[in-house]
């Protein structure tokens, strides 16, 4: 019992989603023994049915994808644990519910699957439910529902660390790119509309920017009207053609009393480049675009070839936030 209670307390500890994940599947690990263990997300379908996004390794098991089927589908449909004692092996799916929704599932393959794993596992889930639900509440936005800055860090660095060195030419090179953007004049509208329309104009711009991006392509809110993207690896023309998308979506979204514009600046993640001056350098972008004309996008790469801005070192890993 005292073992329990010490995972319980570190599973606990965490304060990001990443590491509280990890946490669960270490603990089930210590435990349980499984032969696999999984957080699997959840999205809608179109006809607005929970389902389970299944990952790559279950889509290749083609002899035991559709025991694992089963096991998602009465769990999601039915809200509830939902054992799958009569496979061989047994397997175990669990719901993790928010807001009366199933954001997660905890699924678990095991050679045998005791009375006693199915209470442990069905407390474990619990205990993380409990703490997602934490976790996501200070890592989000009020306002937009987006991540928040504090969240930022941890998945640029992420970003930073998985991406890898090659030597494709900048046209078919696939890198992680961060994007830094704000409304232009948006101080002029909350003076002229007020405030709660100026919330309106951010909402709206939200709602584009997930029409836009991809649920692989992060976004966040730093505060005002100040927004980042963490976008997945991706060509630098795609990057610019969905940035180019998303400003001209989001002008037409509104109608003519008013033009909502953007302007951005972008950088490309680089294996092991600091959070510092990653932020730097797409801000130095972004600057120079709202110095030279606004309501465009330009990247910190193309303005130093250019000569248009000058490239600063950055050998400090300082903490930003």
């Amino acid at each position: 019992m005292e073992v329990i209670l010490d995972s319980v307390v570190h599973l606990t500890e965490h304060r990001q989603l990443d590491s509280l994940t990890a946490s669960l599947i270490s603990t089930v690990r210590q435990f349980i023994a499984p032969i696999d263990v999984q957080i699997l997300d959840t999205s809608l379908s179109d006809d607005g049915r929970e389902e389970v996004i299944l990952p790559e390794h279950l889509l290749n098991d083609a002899g035991g994808l559709k025991q694992s089927l089963a096991c998602f589908t009465h769990c999601v449909s039915m809200r509830q644990i939902y054992c799958c004692r009569d496979t061989i092996p047994a397997q175990v799916a669990i719901p993790i519910i928010l807001n009366n929704c199933i954001v997660k599932v905890l699924w678990v393959k095991i050679t045998y699957l005791s009375d006693q794993n199915i209470n442990l596992l069905n407390g474990f889930a619990k205990v993380y439910e409990n703490f997602l639900g934490i976790v996501i509440e200070c890592e989000t936005d009020v306002l937009t529902g987006l991540l928040n800055r504090k969240a930022f860090e941890a998945r640029l660095k992420l970003a930073s660390e998985t991406s890898h060195k090659n030597t494709e030419l900048d046209s078919q090179r696939l890198s992680y790119w961060l994007c830094i953007f704000d409304i232009d004049k948006f101080k002029s509208i909350n003076d002229t509309f007020g405030h709660l329309y100026g919330d309106e104009i951010l909402l709206d711009l939200v709602t584009v920017m997930r029409n836009v991006f991809s649920e692989n392509d992060e976004m966040f809110r730093f505060g005002g009207d100040e927004f980042v993207l963490l976008i997945a690896p991706d060509t630098k023309q795609r990057v610019r053609a969905k940035c180019e998308r998303f400003c001209n979506e989001l002008c037409e979204f509104h109608d003519d009393n008013i033009q909502v514009t953007l302007s951005m600046g972008m950088t490309e993640i680089l294996p092991g480049e600091q959070a510092s001056g990653l932020l730097e350098k797409a801000d130095q972008a972004l600057y120079y675009v709202k110095e030279n004309g606004r309501n465009r996008i330009e990247i910190f790469e193309e303005l130093v070839s250019q000569q248009l801005i000058s490239l600063k070192k950055f050998e400090d890993d300082i903490e930003i936030f």
